[in-house]
């Protein structure tokens, strides 16, 4: 070893050229930064490195690949209703939290009786109805995309009175014929919207009609085979294979179906447990073990998974498939010290309820905590949620991504379906 070993070994530690050269090519850089997590400040950050790294991570067919490579898309926030308008609230931590402004939806109540109601979000995109305009509004709030739909004759509210319910449901169709494609960054992509409709104390059924942006028209009108009672409350329609469901509330808590291959709907009979002893805000439509429809019913301390299982004879019935003690997963209290916890959300995408813990001292402030129910990892953001519902919404985001808004209008079919 010479004198100058020292050197010797600093120099060692230093890249060749040759060993250099993979950051300088696009095709191995490129793999490395695929592997970024899918968090709104992790591309922007990157790209200030050098001019070669910006230019590749800001590319389209880079965003194409990062969203094929991680498939879901990361939970951004959560969507409620305020006062008759519709507010936007992160739940990622700085870098990655998302103004409210930046998703905000180009809708505004302009007097009392003109508010909105939020029916849904999925696939990036957000479901909005208006009463009183009777019309829909789809927002996709990454590209700034929106998208307004005129509602058929049959759903307007105002000639059946406050006894006639509505709810629905957004999904992107692209999937339908590629089953490789990621529903994420896809507001190019063709959608559907899904129309329910009840009839409160009338022994009538329930009815649907799907909208396609396709054809810009709205198809056949669809009902249950027998009269169907009940009203939809705050909980937006659960997106379980190829069928959506939704609760209906009445004297009876039953769940309305509708297939979006046969395009029918039906009606799953209620829970196996007495309506009085458990509140609206304490239950929730998800994924059940095999895949199919269950539910989830939170009853302080504990929360409890049913799955409805259907025998060969096509008889349904809801089964018990395990009971989580609270207190073991997120450590509250003892009972005698109860906070307030209601389920305000849940997520189809990673399979996660959204837990809304308020101390009784302080109601106005609280933790939203998420749990994946498989492997019951928990999650917690702290803020100020009032409301006893929320929509989650999952998409693809990097910090300042502009997109144009456009507003085209849809008619209701004409003649229509009777």
């Amino acid at each position: 070893m010479s004198d100058g070993g020292g050197d010797e070994t600093a120099g060692s530690c230093r890249l060749s050229p040759a060993e250099a050269a993979p950051l300088d090519s696009e095709a191995i850089l490129g793999e490395i930064l695929l592997r970024l997590p899918p968090q709104p400040s992790s591309l922007p950050r990157v790209s200030a490195v050098s001019k070669l790294w910006g230019s590749l991570v800001t590319s389209a067919a880079f965003h194409r690949r990062f969203r094929a490579h991680h498939r879901e898309p990361p939970i951004l926030g959560v969507y409620g209703e305020t006062s008759g308008d519709i507010v936007f609230t992160s739940v990622l931590g700085p870098p990655d939290r998302i103004p409210a402004e930046r998703f905000a939806l180009p809708v505004s109540a302009d007097d009392f009786f003109d508010s909105w109601n939020l029916l849904g979000c999925r696939h990036g995109r957000v479901l909005a109805f208006n009463r009183v305009r009777l019309e829909l509004r789809v927002f996709h709030p990454v590209s700034g995309d929106l998208r307004v739909v005129a509602l058929p004759r049959e759903f307007n509210v105002a000639g059946y009175g406050h006894g006639f319910s509505t709810s629905g449901a957004v999904l992107c169709v692209a999937g339908d014929d590629n089953p490789g494609h990621v529903h994420g960054g896809c507001h190019s992509s063709p959608f559907k919207v899904v129309l329910v409709g009840t009839f409160h104390g009338n022994q009538r059924p329930a009815i649907a009609r799907v909208y396609s942006s396709e054809t810009g028209l709205w198809g056949d009108l669809v009902s249950t085979r027998g009269p169907c009672g009940g009203f939809f409350g705050g909980h937006p329609g659960t997106l379980i294979r190829n069928a959506i469901y939704w609760w209906l509330h009445g004297f009876d808590i039953d769940i309305l179906e509708f297939n979006l291959v046969s395009k029918k709907l039906a009606v799953i009979k209620r829970l196996p447990i007495a309506g009085a002893e458990i509140r609206r805000a304490n239950m929730r439509i998800i994924r059940a073990e095999d895949g199919d429809v269950g539910i989830i019913i939170s009853m302080y301390p504990s929360f409890h998974l049913w799955d409805h299982k259907v025998s060969c004879h096509g008889v349904g019935k809801w089964v018990l498939r395990k009971t989580v003690n609270l207190q073991n997963i997120i450590g509250l209290p003892p009972s005698t010290n109860a906070p307030i916890v209601a389920i305000v959300a849940y997520a189809e995408d990673t399979d996660e309820i959204f837990l809304l813990v308020r101390g009784a001292g302080d109601p106005y402030r609280g933790s939203l905590i998420m749990v994946q129910l498989e492997s019951m990892r928990v999650r917690e953001y702290r803020g100020s949620f009032l409301e006893d519902s929320y929509h989650p919404f999952t998409d693809f985001f990097t910090a300042g991504t502009v997109g144009t808004r456009s507003i085209p209008v849809t008619e209701p079919n004409q003649p229509l379906s009777h």
